[in-house]
């Protein structure tokens, strides 16, 4: 008897561990389609479809924060509106995709981080194309996982 509920507890436990595993891949899978979303949207300056990636206003409407060598940009009406500064020029997104990692900070959170070379330039200005590494949060939210933060920080060229 004792035996049976021993074996039970050891099956219950890998059969929960195994589905954890499951559920936190699926998790890991679902922000990084989100990301594949938003680097799509940027190359295609689509602020609506860029506007989707980002948690949803009103509940995050503060939270939601970019920090820049442009400088720090907190609220999601804010983020948004300095995106399409860029779109407006010239903005192009080439990722180190094989480098692209997501890791599962808890629950609810994971951190991409990706580096890239962004083209960039305003309109009618020459672009140049600079290396950056980017770092965002994404949270699982009642829409599903969105993004909160970005942080981008220049690289020194190779």
């Amino acid at each position: 008897m004792i035996m049976n509920f021993v074996r039970l507890v050891v099956v219950t436990g890998v059969v929960l561990y195994g589905s954890a595993g499951v559920a936190e891949a699926s998790d890991a899978d679902a922000v990084r389609a989100l990301f594949e979303r938003q680097v799509k949207a940027e190359n295609a300056h689509d602020a609506a479809a860029f506007s989707a990636v980002f948690a949803p206003a009103p509940e995050y409407e503060d939270t939601v924060t970019v920090v820049s060598r442009a400088g720090k940009f907190v609220g999601r009406k804010t983020v948004l509106a300095r995106f399409e500064t860029y779109f407006k020029g010239t903005w192009k997104l080439d990722l180190d995709w094989p480098n692209v990692t997501v890791t599962r900070l808890g629950p609810d959170s994971h951190l991409i981080v990706a580096p890239m070379r962004i083209t960039l330039g305003a309109p009618g200005k020459e672009a140049q194309t600079l290396p950056f590494l980017i770092s965002e949060v994404a949270v699982r939210t009642p829409q599903g996982w969105r993004i909160t933060f970005l942080s981008a920080v220049l690289q020194q060229p190779s």
